[in-house]
């Protein structure tokens, strides 16, 4: 399915109340390239991670709640922290801003958070910029009534991301 306009079908995500991804995630660095798994669960009070690499080897688990984060790198440790993007950071060598990651990873621009759309040469919207991040739709699928992202990057500062949704579950 072409990626429609921010405008149409795909808006209606703004009134998910809980959504859950399973999908794969590439991550490219100046100095490092990887692939995972990824698992995210989002609900009113927390966002649910889970990345981890084949057969669950390496596996990384993260709770977002608010302005807190939560890693278990496995073995009985979860470290916490009142700074989420900045812990990420320190564990991964990038920022990536969670608070807004929430809302591109279900197609919209963070609503607030000023934006700039990207249409291709026939005027269909492709994507959009902010916050000095470019996300760009490749492919939706349809998911009951609504319109759900299937393939897209993430370009930032630092760091490519590349997401490929295998299912969606969507409530709200």
């Amino acid at each position: 399915m072409q990626a429609p306009g921010i405008g149409s079908k795909v808006e209606e995500n703004y009134r998910l109340k809980s959504w859950r991804l399973e999908g794969r995630i590439g991550v490219q660095t100046a100095d490092d390239a990887w692939q995972a798994n990824l698992f995210w669960e989002h609900d009113p009070n927390q966002d649910r991670l889970r990345v981890s690499g084949p057969f669950s080897q390496g596996m990384v688990s993260i709770v977002v709640q608010k302005d807190l984060i939560y890693v278990n790198e496995g073995g009985g440790v979860t470290e916490s922290s009142r700074d989420p993007d900045g812990m990420l950071k320190d564990r991964l060598g990038f920022a990536v801003p969670l608070s807004s990651l929430r809302h591109w990873v279900v197609g919209l621009p963070d609503p607030n958070r000023p934006h700039a759309s990207i249409v291709g040469e026939s005027g269909s919207p492709l994507g959009f910029r902010q916050s000095g991040w470019t996300l760009q739709f490749q492919q939706f699928m349809n998911v009951g009534d609504r319109v759900m992202p299937q393939k897209f990057a993430i370009q930032g500062p630092e760091v490519k991301l590349k997401l490929i949704a295998d299912s969606w579950r969507v409530e709200g």
